[in-house]
């Protein structure tokens, strides 16, 4: 077994391992070693770590039939490796199941809370590395399945990514990536909408968003398809929730989502604030819920 920084990165398997000389995981244990971070570097969320499940989370339900998808369109016994794990709110349903699933996530506080879940749901520890996904550090070849539930959006050298995300794919392997449609994953209700308008507002204040990573849906499908993938649609998993515009007001107000974070405080407010008045100037009630259809949907890329 291969012990990375004590608590995190620990219960890996020796054969599934590769460390490039680049890499920012280390085979050392004891004190944590910080990785070396480029002049552009790709957004971790190690401040999201505590709120991340609550804003980002999936009903149980739609957990559970998001692992099924998954599951059914992976070969029988295949080894995952996720991306941008975080939290683990796609890998935990799997690795409840006793899938074997490796989470990579530059953040070491959101897979501290990853393994902090699954010990609390009276699981193993989940096997996990803190490593950059342009640098996976593993062996050619050696997973069967790969899930990347928006991340690439979120690297600057994300083209690299997907280079190596097909470095590790074995022959016959699957990229589980979910599609970036905004309409459908965020539906139409407040949620989406306040978001939508607190932009318009910043971008009439003079704000532009930094654009970081993959742009949009159709740029990462496209990456993986030039490099030999065909694309496969599987059943959506779409759910009804009841939304409010209070409840996603009140996640602007605490910037939670990682765009807000290199926007001066004062202006990201001042364009809330904005977004306050012209609800009150329109009569919406803030409170009142507004039943919202979901969707999550993945392609399975086969090579």
């Amino acid at each position: 077994m291969q012990r990375l920084w004590g608590g995190v990165g620990e219960d890996l398997e020796t054969g599934f391992l590769w460390f490039h000389s680049k890499c920012q995981a280390t085979g050392q244990s004891g004190r944590r070693q910080r990785p070396r971070r480029s002049p552009i570097s790709s957004i971790a969320f190690d401040r999201a770590a505590q709120y991340y499940d609550q804003t980002r989370g999936l009903p149980a339900e739609v957990s559970e039939q998001l692992a099924d998808r998954l599951q059914a369109a992976a070969r029988p016994g295949a080894r995952f490796l996720e991306i941008g794990v975080g939290t683990g709110r796609i890998a935990l349903p799997l690795h409840r199941r006793g899938r074997r699933v490796l989470g990579v996530d530059l953040s070491v506080p959101m897979l501290e809370r990853y393994r902090a879940k699954a010990a609390s749901a009276g699981l193993p520890p989940p096997p996990v590395m803190c490593a950059d996904a342009t640098r996976l550090p593993v062996r050619d070849a050696c997973v069967d399945a790969v899930i990347e539930v928006h991340v690439l959006h979120l690297i600057p050298a994300w083209r690299q990514a997907v280079a190596e995300v097909r470095r590790v794919l074995a022959a016959g392997g699957v990229v589980l990536a979910a599609r970036r449609r905004w309409e459908r994953s965020q539906g139409r209700g407040p949620r989406a909408l306040a978001r939508e308008r607190h932009s318009a507002i910043l971008a009439e204040l003079g704000v532009r968003r930094e654009r970081v990573g993959a742009h949009g849906d159709p740029e990462v499908i496209s990456a993986f398809t030039e490099l030999g993938g065909q694309v496969e649609e599987l059943e959506p998993v779409t759910w009804r929730d009841d939304e409010t515009w209070a409840e996603h007001i009140d996640v602007l107000e605490r910037r939670v989502w990682s765009d807000s974070w290199k926007i001066p405080e004062d202006v990201w407010h001042e364009g809330v604030r904005r977004l306050r008045a012209e609800l009150a100037a329109e009569g919406v009630d803030l409170n009142a819920p507004v039943p919202t259809v979901r969707h999550v949907e993945i392609a399975a890329i086969r090579f």
